[in-house]
């Protein structure tokens, strides 16, 4: 553990040395627990569960079954560790770490565990001296072990090395990405094919095992992207870096046909972390609301913005465990939350309407819900109607999904480089699957009473040449379609074309993981479409009672 790869004479690129010697000391416990994780797996362990400031620890942050079939307890810590710090703070953690069984249906609990002190910083001889001393004496039958700052960096290091080519523009990118202030909005155009150079998803041939390989330096990577997000608290941000990776290595999978011993442990550490930062924003959020003091002048005007970044990691939150029946969804059933998320909120483009059919999907199964869905999507359809509708007096319309919040700031507050002239009315590329969920829940009278503004409308919707490229930010073929509605349509119709969509044509991962798909749309909102509709319609059909 640690160390054993200390006497393996390699090359080492000074430059991601540096980078990565960066990332590592500004980083705190949460910043580094993921790539902790990832670095486990590629020395055989299998990472049981990772936790992120809960009290359900018991002094262990990650549990792991190592390759010699043994349970490991880790209790990370960030910066140095002297006596005092020692004693009054880290000392309790570990004796629970220690004497406290681990609990997981895969381990034994009457067997004893390893356990571990992690830290990205050092500890002094005279706390090293107070560990030596309890290991002869009260921990003599299951002493403490140590991994330090250089224990982990020549570990991270060894992922990242010969990822890259070693070049001039690489390095900048790398620089970048890794030195963003961390307070924006995390931009998927920069991110995703910095991430897919790193990950070698174009045709070059490679092995399996060096696809693992890839896959472990790409979450390095993203773990380095997202380290000013967690340093600044950005929590949405941290999430649409990861949501991005996830994406990314889904579609290596299914392009290359990858087993899941490949990748599965890659995938888990990662999904683990979109969770747990997740509910941290979720706790943040209901713990001080949307309005914190801010010192730039905009501050004030941008937090309906930022108020709508953040419900588009808490719906899919709540909609991912609706899907995984964690009763933790409930918490939307909470009158006040509901008011705090829904105020204030800017209509800010096409992709803003999602997070209504998040919502709804939640909702139309529990008891007195489906009304609350009904009345969801008919508002959707209504602003469509309003802002992109034939009688529209919006000087563009909505904004195409394919542009982002950021974009939309940008926008409102006159700071694009280039003038903008596109017209967005009387298109949509949500008024078809909107109109199909309309459908599903019955809804023929409100559909009739409009049919006249919907029909109007020009329904578009990007068709893949390749359906893995689906998970792609950009995709490098495919056709942006235009369907024209029938002037009158009988409802029979309707519902049956409604029904073809079932999800068959997704790719295989999005499939096999419905969970992850809430947080994929909120990152690439222009995949919204007719099929993930009937796939999302058709997972959420399980009768709820509260």
């Amino acid at each position: 553990m640690g160390n054993q790869n200390k006497d393996k004479k390699e090359y080492r690129d000074p430059f991601l040395q540096r980078v990565t010697e960066h990332w590592l000391d500004s980083s705190n416990e949460l910043g580094y627990q993921p790539l902790f994780c990832v670095l486990l797996a590629t020395q055989g362990y299998s990472v049981k569960y990772s936790i992120k400031n809960t009290n359900f620890e018991q002094g262990k942050d990650v549990v792991a079954v190592g390759p010699d079939d043994i349970s490991y307890g880790f209790q990370l810590k960030g910066g140095d560790i002297n006596l005092k710090r020692w004693r009054k703070e880290v000392k309790p953690e570990i004796e629970a770490l220690i004497e406290i069984p681990i609990e997981h249906p895969d381990i034994d609990s009457s067997k004893p565990h390893v356990s571990y002190l992690v830290t990205n910083g050092e500890i002094n001889d005279t706390t090293r001296n107070d560990i030596l001393g309890l290991n002869k004496s009260r921990w003599k039958n299951t002493p403490l072990k140590i991994w330090t700052r250089g224990d982990l960096l020549e570990g991270f290091q060894q992922i990242a090395e010969g990822i890259l080519p070693r070049d001039a523009y690489t390095y900048k990118r790398i620089v970048d990405l890794i030195f963003e202030d961390g307070t924006g909005f995390a931009d998927v155009s920069k991110i995703q094919p910095f991430l897919s150079e790193v990950l070698n998803t174009d045709n070059t041939p490679r092995a399996k095992e060096q696809r693992k390989r890839d896959i472990a330096g790409a979450v390095l990577y993203a773990t380095m992207i997202a380290g000013p997000y967690r340093e600044k608290e950005n929590h949405a941000s941290v999430v649409r870096v990861m949501v991005i990776l996830l994406s990314l290595i889904f579609y290596l999978v299914d392009r290359y046909k990858l087993e899941d011993k490949y990748w599965i442990e890659s995938y888990k550490i990662i999904w683990g972390d979109i969770l747990s930062t997740s509910k941290l924003l979720e706790t943040e959020v209901n713990s001080n609301g949307f309005n914190p003091f801010f010192t730039d002048p905009m501050g004030y005007s941008l937090i309906p913005f930022r108020k709508h970044s953040a419900i588009s990691v808490i719906y899919p939150l709540k909609l991912s465990q609706f899907i995984n029946g964690d009763d933790d969804w409930k918490t939307l059933l909470v009158p006040e939350i509901n008011d705090k998320y829904k105020s204030e909120i800017v209509v800010w483009g096409e992709a803003y309407l999602l997070q209504f059919v998040l919502l709804s999907l939640t909702f139309k199964n529990i008891e007195g819900g489906k009304a609350i869905a009904i009345d969801l999507i008919g508002n959707a359809i209504d602003l469509l109607i309003e802002l992109n509708g034939r009688k529209s007096k919006h000087s563009t319309g909505l904004i195409s999904p394919f542009f982002d919040l950021e974009f939309a700031v940008n926008l409102r507050f006159g700071l694009l480089e280039e003038e903008f002239e596109y017209k967005f009315k009387f298109n949509s590329h949500y008024m078809k699957p909107l109109l199909e969920l309309m459908v599903r829940l019955g809804q023929r009278e409100f559909i009739s009473q409009r049919w006249q503004d919907i029909s109007f409308f020009l329904f578009r919707d990007f068709v893949f040449d390749n359906p893995n490229d689906y998970y792609l930010w950009k995709s490098p073929k495919g056709e942006d379609r235009i369907i024209l509605p029938k002037k009158e349509q009988s409802w029979s119709d309707l519902e049956k074309t409604t029904k073809s969509f079932n999800g068959s044509n997704l790719p295989e991962s999005i499939r096999r993981f419905p969970e992850f798909v809430p947080f994929f749309l909120s990152v690439l909102p222009h995949r919204f479409n007719s099929d993930i509709l009937g796939f999302l319609f058709e997972k959420t059909e399980t009768h709820i009672q509260v």
